[in-house]
């Protein structure tokens, strides 16, 4: 069985890029010969500032930018018979009907742009449709998770432009104070990428019930996340589930989706080995009693519909 895949977030560019690997085949997470096991694939590849990550410390900001961009660029040039850039809903659907692997493109970061709101429309004539306010550091526009930060006045103002430019804002590295300053003045639908349920793990990248409830309130999506420690201490199919459900509970099923952060976990749950473990996953909530109609909007409809 073959089924309709949206992930809201990958680090494969990244890793590519530093091991010297092809998207064709490797032994990352995610490539094209893993993706044949989807009728239909969507996949938001994430560029990382990787700022105050002492182990990147080597390259420079624009360097751990620039260099994933441009060998993902090669990469999807090399592979335009299976693969093509979308920036919209539209174009989404117009590479998935062609048969071709829908790419996305996503800043987790904006320190890759200095943080400067004026250099938001060149991102988005790029391609670029999602941008973080932070990563793992408090920046000049508001405080990363766990932070005591808010968004600054150059924070709000970053927000409004991509909010023009029809750019998403992804929460999933924000702080709590950040997030409900944003819910505040958000004039679009915004999304959690890659977060879990802190109710069921308690970890400041998970979100509290108030945040994932705000976030349907917006019209957005809460993307799970594969990372074991954002999961829990039995990381496995059933507290996937239990994430997907508590999710479902406080969201609504149409604002729950897929954010795998594949390539970007160095430990998955147990049972998942790729991004090809998906069709496992879907397999194991089919068999729990989701309906396809469901399992169809957690794995690929509500991310689509948010574009």
């Amino acid at each position: 069985m073959k089924i309709r895949l949206f992930d809201g977030h990958c680090d494969t560019a990244f890793e590519l890029w530093y091991r010297k690997a092809s998207l064709r085949q490797n032994t990352c997470h995610v490539d094209l010969c893993k993706a044949n096991a989807f009728e239909v694939y969507a996949q938001v590849f994430a560029f990382c500032s990787y700022a105050g990550a002492k182990e990147f410390a080597q390259w420079s900001t624009k360097e751990l930018f620039e260099l994933p961009l441009q060998l993902l660029r090669r990469e999807v040039a090399q592979n335009a018979e299976r693969m093509a850039y979308a920036k919209s809903r539209q174009e989404i659907l117009s590479c998935n009907e062609a048969q071709k692997i829908a790419v996305l493109l996503s800043v987790e970061g904006p320190e890759v742009i200095d943080c400067d709101p004026e250099r938001l429309p060149v991102l988005r004539e790029q391609g670029f449709c999602m941008t973080s306010l932070t990563w793992n550091a408090d920046n000049c526009l508001a405080g990363m998770h766990g932070s005591d930060l808010g968004l600054s006045d150059r924070g709000k103002a970053f927000v409004r432009t991509a909010q023009k430019e029809n750019m998403l804002i992804d929460v999933s590295h924000l702080s709590e104070r950040s997030f409900w300053d944003l819910i505040r003045i958000t004039e679009k639908p915004i999304l959690a990428s890659h977060s879990n349920c802190r109710a069921l793990c308690d970890v400041t990248r998970n979100l509290t019930d108030d945040q994932l409830r705000a976030i349907a309130e917006t019209g957005g999506t809460v993307g799970l996340n594969l990372y074991v420690p954002f999961l829990g201490d039995r990381a496995d199919y059933p507290m996937m589930r239990r994430h997907l459900e508590h999710m479902l509970d406080l969201c609504g099923e149409k604002h729950v989706a897929l954010g795998g952060d594949l390539d970007g976990c160095d430990t998955l749950p147990d049972g998942f080995d790729d991004l090809s473990s998906y069709t496992d996953f879907y397999s194991y909530l089919s068999d729990a009693g989701y309906p396809e109609e469901l399992l169809d909007k957690i794995f690929y409809t509500n991310l689509l519909n948010l574009f």
